[in-house]
């Protein structure tokens, strides 16, 4: 009845073609297509882990431009060694989501 598959879906810069932003002159259309089974065992718990660690909580959504422009609940990321530990977190999460075989559990 359902897919297997679930896709997510988002757009980062200027997608209009008429006055185009030239502080951010790109247009990027990423998704991620993951297998539901991989994403309810794998992605999601190591997600949360990473929300815990940084936030206490889960409820945060991760917006790039917070990330690089901290504000908010994001503000932790103005301190130069939370920053590290934060993207370094992050980049075991993706290098474990696309080489599970050579990473364990991130530490998040």
């Amino acid at each position: 009845m359902f897919g297997d598959y679930i896709v997510f879906v988002d757009e980062s810069g200027d997608h209009g073609m008429a006055g185009v932003d030239q502080t951010y002159p790109m247009f990027v259309l990423a998704f991620c297509i993951f297998r539901k089974q991989d994403y309810m065992e794998i992605v999601c718990p190591a997600m949360q882990r990473l929300k815990f660690k940084h936030w206490g909580h889960d409820a945060v959504v991760l917006h790039e431009h917070d990330i690089r422009k901290p504000r908010g609940v994001y503000s932790f990321l103005l301190n130069a060694s939370r920053r590290k530990e934060f993207i370094n977190d992050v980049t075991l999460l993706m290098e474990a989501a696309f080489h599970p075989d050579r990473s364990g559990d991130s530490q998040a």
